[in-house]
């Protein structure tokens, strides 16, 4: 097992895929989560502590089937896949008392650039403790030549960083994207990252609207000169290096419902969740083979295709 990722586009060889038991899926509220929808928010408040499963078995039960099933299309489509172990005891107190233990999301807490495997600082506390269940991938990998780092953990408070997330971090060959909105990633962890990585790579800060979570919520890198976006979450812009690239644009009605969020198997051909009509037509149009595949219930919890893996192999 061993870890290579340069662009988003490579061929995918080796990704770990996140886990979601039905019974795993706890609601909580904290204060960093801007991004949520009014409607999701209130519910969040309300049941906050509970198992989404005694609020809303159908729901529970989509997100834990939706997600296999990417597992599933994943292994077909010969990327081996690895899983993330589920948190006991301790583990899923670690930080926070409310017990969550889904590890539906393996994008955010591991970030993979290069050779190098780094474990990331969230900044919501309950998600803290989701490197647990990634370690045996990690150090499976860290014994194969892997160079494995960790983000020092960011202050419970969630103000104090540095706080860094694989949602956040998109890596373009010699550039690595990296996001900030505020609620997630923030200046000291770009920076962390940066020392980490030398002058090999260039971190290129990318401003976000408030309420976006994380840069793939606004941009998502297709193949070389294609990219899909949502202008209206990007305060800045693109970054240099991508404004004359081919660009497919989405309303922020679109991006709300993650579309950029989307899953490259390789070039010209990407996994999309299926509700995202117009996108898969743009695709198509510019011979970009889009599979279809249900996943409206892990975008119902703030994450889609992307943020449901983390590439640990490419090329």
């Amino acid at each position: 097992m061993s870890c290579s990722v340069r662009h988003e586009w490579d061929r995918l060889r080796e990704a770990v895929v996140g886990i979601a038991p039905a019974e795993d899926i706890v609601l909580f509220r904290e204060n960093s989560q801007r991004w949520r929808s009014p409607e999701a928010a209130a519910l969040d408040r309300v049941h906050s502590g509970r198992r989404l499963i005694d609020v809303d078995a159908g729901r529970a039960r989509r997100i834990e089937a939706q997600i296999e099933g990417l597992a599933a299309l994943l292994e077909r489509e010969g990327v081996a896949v690895h899983r993330p172990e589920r948190l006991h005891n301790a583990e899923r107190h670690f930080l926070a008392p409310n017990g969550e233990g889904s590890q539906l999301f393996a994008r955010d807490p591991l970030i993979v650039i290069g050779d190098r495997v780094i474990e990331a600082s969230l900044r919501l506390q309950c998600r803290q403790r989701e490197r647990f269940g990634l370690r045996a991938p990690v150090q499976r990998m860290a014994a194969t030549g892997a160079r494995w780092s960790s983000v020092p953990l960011g202050s419970p408070d969630a103000v104090g960083g540095p706080f860094l997330e694989g949602g956040d971090v998109l890596p373009n060959g010699g550039e690595i994207y990296v996001g900030m909105s505020g609620c997630a990633t923030d200046m000291a962890g770009v920076d962390w990252l940066q020392a980490l990585l030398g002058d090999i790579y260039r971190v290129i800060p990318v401003a976000l609207r408030s309420n976006v979570l994380h840069l793939d919520w606004a941009l998502g890198l297709i193949g070389p000169g294609l990219l899909v976006h949502c202008p209206d979450w990007l305060i800045d812009g693109l970054p240099m290096s991508l404004r004359s690239c081919d660009k497919i644009m989405l309303s922020p009605a679109e991006a709300d419902m993650l579309q950029t969020n989307l899953l490259v198997l390789e070039e010209s051909r990407v996994i999309v969740e299926a509700g995202s009509q117009r996108l898969i037509e743009e695709l198509r149009r510019r011979h970009v083979e889009a599979i279809p595949l249900p996943f409206d219930g892990p975008v119902s919890l703030g994450g889609g295709l992307r943020s449901a893996h983390q590439a640990l192999r490419r090329g």
